[in-house]
């Protein structure tokens, strides 16, 4: 047994007075910045880019905009909702107002009003014996009473819950 370790086949250490100290590491200047997602997007979106030999040099920026509000304006569902989403984040609104349709009934005289209203009353059923035999059955099963109406609209209740 020697005073060296035994090392291992393959690559051997360096010697020890090319080995880093404890702490430190070998690139001291760290990774190199390189540019940025952002940086690079603005970049190739500025760019100007002319369609056709006489058609004016815009930006790839405005190309996409406009062609977005094309979009938008045919009834592509996908560009509507980008072009609000763009709006939105432009020109926030302060308080969202909501639209609304009122819809008014035609003016009617005393004698059709009440025309309506015994018409309407004539076919209503009376609240007292009109039975809900689904909701009865439902209880029922529900209860540990079995009945075949009960029992597929339990069944249907727990599948569809």
């Amino acid at each position: 047994m020697g005073d060296k370790p035994e090392v291992a086949p393959g690559r051997t250490p360096p010697p020890p007075e090319h080995r880093f100290l404890k702490g430190t590491s070998g690139n001291k200047r760290g990774r190199p910045k390189g540019p940025s997602l952002k940086k690079l997007t603005r970049k190739v979106a500025l760019r100007k880019h002319r369609l056709g030999p006489e058609g004016p040099a815009k930006t790839l920026l405005q190309h996409v905009i406009e062609a977005m509000i094309r979009g938008a304006a045919s009834g592509v569902p996908s560009m509507v909702a980008l072009n609000n989403e763009i709006r939105a984040r432009i020109r926030p609104q302060e308080e969202k107002q909501q639209g609304g349709l009122l819809v008014v009934p035609a003016v009617l005289s005393p004698e059709e009003f009440m025309e309506k209203v015994e018409k309407r009353n004539a076919e209503a059923r009376d609240p007292s014996t009109d039975v809900d035999h689904k909701s009865k059955e439902f209880c029922k099963a529900v209860s540990g009473i079995s009945t075949p109406l009960g029992e597929a609209i339990l069944a249907s209740h727990r599948r569809w819950g």
